[in-house]
């Protein structure tokens, strides 16, 4: 039986494959690419720093 469902309009962000699957980003590149896009437009106009240390993502030596 085929289960059709309408996705909520809030609280979940979709990430595409080319993004999730990509060789050379680390997991905290895809975590705050994944923040970036779930942000409302407002929100969203920071540079990408800004919004690493907003969720505690830190640079590496």
């Amino acid at each position: 039986m085929l289960w059709h469902a309408i996705s909520p309009s809030y609280g979940y962000v979709k990430a595409s494959h080319d993004v999730i699957r990509h060789p050379r980003l680390d997991s905290d590149a895809k975590i705050l690419i994944t923040y970036v896009q779930g942000l409302p437009p407002g929100r969203a106009g920071k540079s990408l720093s800004e919004h690493a240390k907003r969720i505690g993502i830190t640079g590496r030596a």
